[in-house]
């Protein structure tokens, strides 16, 4: 299940434009396998991730420290999954004359966040290599290939369409560390 996971996972950072034409070719079937063999896995891994690299960072053995960053990595990715899916679908698909669709729009938000989620992973075991951050730009052009390819977006829309969508996207996990350390201070971590 795992190496099936981490060859989508590759397949989408370096080879987009197959992976995502693969997916297009599955995009019909339910959301159901989508979250149990790709969504669910990918967060758990992040929190996995974040509990080992708090406890091998960290010069005191803190596990309450390490279970504070899984919540709060949960709380960013899981619900900056749903918070972006939902905006997609709700004011982002309308405009772009989809149908809402809200299995398509999660699949189209998990498939587009792997960049995101694999700096998240990296960065969980390494937090001081801050430079992984930036290569998060590379989700525009995976958001790009990802609305030619898999939501069929006529060609006058691919500019506005990969705009709106990666900025909300990449700004949705961001937003929710923000208020997470903003409302809770004991999450800061």
């Amino acid at each position: 299940m795992y190496k099936k996971l981490f060859i989508l996972l590759y397949k989408l950072i370096v080879e987009p434009v197959s992976a995502w034409g693969n997916l297009e070719k599955e995009k019909d079937k339910n959301g159901e396998e989508f979250y149990k063999e790709y969504l669910f896995p990918i967060i758990g891994i992040i929190a996995l991730l974040s509990f080992i690299g708090v406890l091998l960072s960290e010069k005191t053995f803190d596990v309450q420290l390490a279970l504070k960053v899984v919540l709060k990595e949960v709380m960013i990715y899981g619900g900056g999954f749903y918070l972006a899916s939902f905006l997609i679908k709700e004011f982002v698909f309308p405009r772009f004359e989809i149908k809402k669709d809200k299995v398509l729009s999660e699949k189209f938000v998990g498939y587009s966040s792997v960049v995101i989620y694999a700096i998240a992973m990296l960065g969980a075991l390494f937090p001081s290599l801050f430079v992984l951050q930036l290569l998060s730009i590379y989700t525009i052009y995976v958001i790009w290939v990802g609305a030619v390819n898999y939501l069929k977006i006529e060609e006058d829309y691919w500019v506005r369409f990969t705009t709106i969508t990666s900025i909300i996207i990449m700004i949705t996990p961001f937003l929710l560390k923000w208020l997470i350390s903003l409302l809770m201070p004991g999450m800061r971590t």
